[in-house]
């Protein structure tokens, strides 16, 4: 992906209480128009601090976090990202050489058939009908029950590691591996986070927060963003546009009577 040009930046110095401790951290923010695309790589790296701590913390509580390379059951589950997640993942296909974006775009178009052909994709086309937790149940244990890998799985290892979605990064769990093959509420225990990035990152397509959840599958995040070619997403002075992401987790610290991040 496109390398960040150098230029007038405003840092920002970042305090976030998860339990018993607080997370610092100092981020550059460019002062120029961006789009909350071109902050996913600063917001992932934030989440990445986040989700670190929750699983240390679990851990000197004498429970084991199971998740490592290999173990790649739940890159069968629905995978919901937030529209700008969409392109940056569309992105990212688009600068790999040719003959690896054939091979990846070929994957998810073979995802596509074998899901129309299971007679899910329609609904997957809408997920904005899922509104109660029990139809977003439903259709995740219908999707799993397909075994159908992600798009960039290879060999049972995430072939973009390091690119991930906040949703893939933020599940973690202290039961067993093998509950893995049959997730549910009774046979996962997530390892538990002070503040999920991915829910928030769902409501900020309008780089303020105020718009209704808005989320998509993974799989279609190529189609989507393709349908979209001539709709290019706003963009907003670059220290606001983090300033409002901040202030979403402050909120939610809030309510959690946790301090909020500064």
């Amino acid at each position: 992906m496109a390398e960040e040009p150098p230029g007038k930046a405003v840092e920002f110095n970042i305090k976030l209480a998860a339990g018993e401790h607080t997370i610092e951290a100092s981020a550059r923010i460019p002062d120029r128009p961006l789009r909350v695309t071109d902050l996913l790589p600063i917001l992932l790296s934030f989440d990445e601090a986040v989700i670190g701590l929750a699983a240390s913390q679990v851990e000197r509580q004498g429970k084991q976090v199971p998740c490592r390379a290999g173990c790649a059951a739940c890159c069968r589950q629905l995978t919901p990202i937030g529209e700008s997640e969409a392109y940056y993942l569309a992105e990212l296909v688009d600068s790999m050489p040719v003959e690896r974006q054939q091979v990846v775009r070929e994957r998810f178009r073979k995802t596509l058939a074998a899901l129309e052909e299971r007679q899910i994709l329609a609904r997957l086309r809408r997920p904005w009908e899922l509104k109660a937790l029990e139809d977003r149940r439903k259709i995740g244990t219908e999707y799993f029950a397909l075994g159908i890998p992600c798009p960039f799985l290879e060999e049972e290892r995430c072939s973009i590691h390091p690119h991930r979605p906040m949703c893939c990064r933020e599940y973690l769990v202290t039961s067993p591996a093998v509950n893995c093959r049959t997730p549910g509420p009774e046979t996962i225990q997530k390892v538990p986070l002070p503040v999920k990035f991915s829910e928030i990152l769902y409501t900020f397509g309008d780089g303020v927060g105020r718009q209704a959840t808005r989320w998509l599958p993974l799989v279609l995040a190529l189609e989507w963003v393709a349908e979209r070619k001539k709709e290019l997403p706003p963009a907003f002075p670059g220290p606001q546009l983090f300033r409002n992401f901040l202030s979403l987790i402050s909120a939610i610290a809030r309510k959690t009577d946790q301090p909020p991040a500064v």
